[in-house]
């Protein structure tokens, strides 16, 4: 039989003897010294906590598992705080990305944030340029998640439009969001497995307009005879008899709100910095379906951040990043207090078929649609003949009936790079019009995917 030594007993015997006792008192002080060292890390202002990674088979309650990724940095809440960005910090020039404040609890910090300097002076002077009664403008990476440009302007004489307190007009829902609700319409309708965008539809009367007599609601003393039009053109020249009745025909009032709030209407989006809610409400009658599925009605209101999520959902397919804005912030005496941590948005499109749908639409609204003659100066580049386009356009009145609220929320990818960014500009004009939403983002698109 093989013998087999005791290791256990030879040590305790060599302990009693006191061969190892100077080994075990080395050993005991080595382990007193790494706990001092973790309890002084631990209770240092340096502290960060280390993310929960759960898997997918993990026991923790579904809470727990949902609130994980929001626990692992209690120590500062970018979200909490109202005065960490100077007041003018996202409309002033000169612009420099980071900046020091003291207005959190007097504390001096040194905020870094996701903000280009070219870009961001691009958009600035842009809107100071054009000078809307207001605008706001916000450009956003696609692949990271980032904020390249966020900026927002007041003209002096554009009166109340909206309150001066209601913060940066990005993240303000006080807009309508007119026919960019054909987004959200567009791919409820592509998820049915019997259209595409080669679907054809009749049309009654004007593509801009919107009667009962169009949705076959109500009786006309005018005589129209339907014409036929693709979902594509529907969508690119925003055709609202059509989408009109894309809301009575495919979708319960119920159903038409279950959609949209998908698309995260209705809830809040997560960001560095409150955002406003984008609000749709339950329609009460098949005309009301109808103005809603075709952004022809007030009460649908959107966010120029959220404006470009939208967009830029169907062509991440279920990899849309969270929004951020900060990278990191350090305290005075150079310990990190926050940094970012990358994560996916809340809402994401899973339906492969209807985003690649969708974004062809997309492509054809600036290719032939309403957005070709915003595009049109930049389209002559020979550096933006290569990109990838497309878009949305919308405009309602404001809620006052004096001010006309124009939109453009769009994408833009570079082949070359495989960079790929997505644009929202708003702009509230008077009597006036002075330059259209569509070019400015067109400009945007252009400087940031220029190689």
């Amino acid at each position: 039989m093989r013998n087999r030594n005791n290791s256990w007993l030879i040590f305790w015997s060599r302990i009693v003897q006191g061969t190892s006792l100077g080994r075990v008192v080395g050993a005991l002080s080595g382990v007193m010294l790494l706990l001092a060292v973790i309890f002084i890390l631990w209770s240092s202002d340096a502290q960060k906590s280390v993310p929960l990674l759960v898997g997918a088979d993990s026991p923790l309650p579904a809470a727990a598992v949902s609130n994980a990724a929001s626990l692992w940095q209690q120590g500062f809440n970018p979200v909490v705080q109202e005065n960490l960005f100077p007041g003018n910090f996202f409309s002033s020039l000169p612009f420099s990305p980071d900046f020091k404040t003291s207005a959190v609890a007097g504390r001096k910090l040194s905020v870094s944030t996701t903000l280009d300097e070219k870009l961001q002076f691009k958009l600035v002077k842009l809107l100071r340029r054009y000078h809307p009664q207001l605008g706001a403008g916000v450009l956003l990476d696609l692949e990271t998640g980032a904020i390249l440009a966020m900026a927002d302007y007041r003209n002096e004489t554009e009166g109340m439009i909206l309150p001066e307190d209601c913060g940066n007009l990005c993240l303000v829902s006080a807009f309508p969001a007119a026919s960019l609700f054909k987004i959200v319409t567009a791919y409820g309708v592509l998820e049915k497995k019997s259209v595409n965008r080669k679907t054809r539809y009749k049309v009654v009367g004007r593509h801009h307009t919107l009667y009962k007599y169009q949705l076959g609601l109500g009786k006309s003393r005018y005589r129209y005879k339907p014409s036929e039009i693709s979902f594509e053109k529907a969508f690119a020249r925003s055709v609202n008899p059509v989408f009109g009745r894309f809301g009575i025909d495919y979708f319960s009032a119920a159903e038409l709100v279950n959609l949209a709030e998908s698309f995260a209407f209705n809830r809040s989006i997560q960001f560095d910095q409150p955002v406003h809610p984008s609000q749709v409400a339950l329609p009460q009658t098949p005309f009301q379906q109808a103005e809603t599925s075709s952004g022809f009605i007030k009460t649908t209101t959107l966010s120029p951040l959220h404006a470009a999520l939208l967009v830029g959902a169907p062509l991440m397919v279920d990899r849309l990043p969270q929004p951020y804005l900060i990278n990191r912030v350090v305290a005075e005496n150079g310990a990190e207090v926050y940094y970012h941590q990358p994560q996916k948005c809340e809402f994401q499109l899973r339906d492969k078929k209807a985003c690649a749908e969708l974004a062809a639409m997309m492509r054809a609204t600036v290719k032939y649609g309403t957005a070709r003659k915003s595009f049109r100066d930049v389209r002559r580049r020979r550096s933006f003949r290569k990109l990838e386009v497309g878009g949305k356009t919308g405009s309602l009145d404001m809620p006052d009936n004096i001010h006309r609220c124009e939109w453009f929320a769009g994408f833009g990818k570079n082949p070359a790079t495989k960079k790929m960014v997505a644009v929202a500009v708003v702009l509230v004009h008077g009597e006036k019009r002075t330059i259209s939403a569509g070019y400015i983002a067109s400009e945007l698109i252009a400087v940031s995917l220029k190689e």
